[in-house]
């Protein structure tokens, strides 16, 4: 079940549509319903209506529609989660009931969350005073101002050891906080706490909620300490998930659907003050997975404007791996002159800074051009054979045959050689088959079409249909995430429904069945499998996962039973041979006791 259908179908009990709409579109009441502008598209006679009684909204004039939630992401433009907190702050209704461990934990994160905005105007406080006026004058030389303080809220962390637990905290308990927080060391327990941060620029680091969970303070002057240091993971600050700047950049982020993500807070300051509003920097950590997460649910592109000194390279590297996997526009820009985004921002205005992003590299160019390590057309053949050796160690664990068709070609074109016989070696190599480029790729799917399909695939478009026919099964959505499709077209489905699913769009099949972007050979396919007179329980539907596993393990089993026949395998090779097929054999009679008992309690 969804974990927030309880708090859906509290709102829609205890929220009026008609009064929350009314906060940003004037209604008149008509009849039963409610009627006013439309705030989708311009219009002088009202033909937004409201229906209390059923709780949804419909324009007559541009077909809009939906439901109280499909009005907060439509119109303020967030994903379906962000629009649970809008109404969860809105109505007061927690998004879910919490317990009392929870409430307990709720509770410290509020005594954190107080302590740690009271060091952020602490910190302020000393950037005004006598001491601080070495790091005022640090600002300003680069080139930041009495505004600029003022916006990013930076402050300053005295030299000394004592100062916070002298000044701020005023007990026992919220010495403990501070060191939770990472804003007091001990070296030991016998030892009192002292300052983190001494003598450093502080900028806070703030939630998309507009909270302080954390600092990253630079050194003034010349140290053996580091130029940076951050806050360590808390209660309130989990550096793998979050951005600085993303509270100033996230309304940018989701109206313009493109993020632009730096290295570190001066680079993000510097852009931010020049226009480019939808700028952002992970802290601590370099780009991860959990940073992919919270910008794909914001934008659809992302620039990457990394430093261009072999770390930054790295960063990027890794990034557009990540970013890529999950499907995301990216593109990376190479300052000119070896600059960082903060000093070429420094001297350029943003009609040149935004002329800078749309030149960037793609993706692909980029990628291949960091792992061809500078083999190009005019490189010699020694360099271009290691070239295209890193490349084959690249793209041989890639999931996806578009994916690794991609950067062939890009890496055929950089190294200047015949796709064709590039290609061919990857191919020899033992790799699975990759369509040749500029094929019709229509005909391919008529001709995938004719074929009789096999088991496995006939299993996979029957659980695609299943699937379109009861969104209840999409509780299998980690199973089927795991899953290997054989089938392209199953595959192609699952990718367009799970992107449906997570933003909570209507998953039926009269809508798939209208919509124009599917290829209408895919759909011709899959309503073939298509029953109305079909009850499919999660317990039915687990079997043909089972049943799918075990398909796959069968061929698996042929494959190495005709390798073992082979007389020129030496014992060795056979024993791996046979030990492999001792596990599979073993998995499937697990499976078939598993799926014994499902059948057992269906009876």
């Amino acid at each position: 079940m969804n974990p927030y259908q309880s708090f859906k179908e509290r709102v829609r009990r205890e929220v009026s549509i008609d009064s929350y709409i009314n906060r940003f579109v004037p209604l008149r009441r008509n009849g039963r319903n409610f009627v006013g502008i439309c705030p989708f598209h311009n219009e002088k006679t009202p033909s937004f209506n409201v229906n209390p009684e059923a709780g949804f909204y419909h324009c007559f004039g541009c077909k809009a529609s939906g439901d109280l939630f499909r009005f907060v992401m439509d119109y303020q433009k967030v994903d379906f989660v962000k629009s649970l907190e809008i109404l969860s702050e809105y109505s007061g209704i927690p998004l879910v009931e919490q317990t009392k461990e929870e409430e307990e934990n709720q509770k410290k994160k509020e005594a954190l969350y107080q302590i740690v905005s009271r060091a952020m105007e602490y910190f302020q406080k000393n950037l005004n005073t006598k001491q601080g006026e070495l790091a005022y004058r640090y600002l300003e030389s680069r080139g930041l101002y009495a505004e600029d303080i003022k916006i990013f809220q930076i402050g300053y962390g005295l030299p000394g050891f004592a100062n916070l637990k002298q000044d701020l905290f005023r007990s026992e308990t919220e010495v403990r906080l501070g060191e939770q927080l990472g804003l007091l060391k001990r070296a030991d327990n016998n030892r009192d706490p002292y300052d983190f941060f001494r003598n450093r620029v502080m900028f806070p680091v703030i939630d998309s909620r507009g909270r302080v969970v954390a600092f990253s303070g630079r050194i003034l002057g010349e140290s053996e300490e580091a130029k940076y240091i951050n806050s360590p993971n808390s209660l309130i600050y989990d550096k793998s998930r979050t951005f600085y700047n993303l509270n100033l950049a996230q309304d940018s982020i989701r109206k313009l659907r493109e993020a632009v993500v730096v290295e570190g807070v001066f680079d993000a300051i510097g852009l931010y003050r020049k226009g480019l509003e939808s700028v952002v920097a992970p802290l601590g950590t370099g780009f991860t997975e959990g940073h992919v997460r919270i910008l794909k649910n914001m934008a659809d592109s992302v620039f990457l404007m990394m430093d261009s000194d072999k770390a930054g390279t790295k960063g990027a590297f890794r990034a557009v791996n990540l970013l890529s996997r999950e499907g995301v526009t990216v593109k990376v820009c190479k300052i000119p002159e070896g600059k960082d985004p903060f000093d070429y921002a420094r001297n350029h205005n943003k009609q040149e800074i935004r002329a800078l992003l749309e030149s960037a590299d793609s993706a692909s160019h980029f990628m291949i051009r960091e792992i061809l390590s500078g083999a190009t057309v005019t490189s010699m053949p020694e360099e271009k054979q290691a070239g295209v050796k890193r490349l084959f160690e690249f793209i041989k664990p890639l999931e996806r045959e578009t994916d690794k068709q991609v950067y062939l070609e890009e890496g055929a074109r950089q190294l200047g050689l015949s796709f064709s016989s590039l290609f061919q070696d990857f191919r020899g190599k033992g790799q699975v088959n990759t369509p040749t480029p500029n094929v019709d790729t229509k005909k391919e799917r008529q001709a995938v079409r004719n074929v009789k399909p096999s088991s496995v695939i006939l299993c996979e478009r029957i659980m695609i249909a299943r699937l379109i026919q009861n969104q209840e099964l999409f509780s299998f959505s980690d199973e089927l995430l795991s899953l290997e499709f054989k089938d392209d077209v199953s595959a192609y489905f699952w990718d367009y429904l799970y992107t449906k699913y997570l933003q909570n769009e209507n998953i039926t099949m009269a809508e798939i069945l209208s919509k124009e972007d599917i290829p209408s050979d895919y759909l011709g396919i899959i309503t073939e499998h298509f029953k109305s007179d079909e009850v499919v329980t999660q317990n039915l539907f687990k079997e043909m996962l089972l049943h799918h596993q075990d398909l796959l393990d069968e061929s698996r089993m042929d494959e190495l039973i005709k390798q073992m026949s082979d007389v020129n395998l030496s014992i060795e090779e056979k024993t791996n041979l046979l030990s492999e097929l001792s596990v599979l054999k073993t998995e499937k009679n697990k499976r078939s006791m598993y799926l014994r008992t499902i059948q057992t309690q269906e009876v």
